[in-house]
């Protein structure tokens, strides 16, 4: 059980490892392989090693995008709130 976890765990996702990319008409193309840190040498993306570690600027995007939908969504609720009490001042 330990080895399949071990093997589901890519560099691609890894904390050590950094893309390479070329330079499209009008983006940027993804390639296969990218830089490990921990290895100092050029690795595949599907490759997996024991020195996988979480990539912590993936958690902040996330937590980031969380944040800024909730104020969004608070902002709604406050211009929902604000015409309800609106309405009922009219009446």
């Amino acid at each position: 059980m330990e080895e399949n976890k071990q093997k589901s765990k890519k560099c691609l996702y890894c904390g050590n490892y950094t893309g390479y990319y070329t330079k499209g008409e009008q983006r940027f193309n993804s390639l296969k392989q990218g830089y490990c840190f921990e290895h100092q040498k050029i690795v595949a993306c599907g490759d997996s090693c024991e020195y996988w570690r979480t990539s912590y600027r993936r958690n902040r995007i996330r937590k980031y995008a969380t944040l800024k939908t909730l104020y969004d969504l608070l902002t709604n609720l406050s211009a929902v709130r604000q015409i309800l009490q609106e309405c009922q001042e009219e009446e």
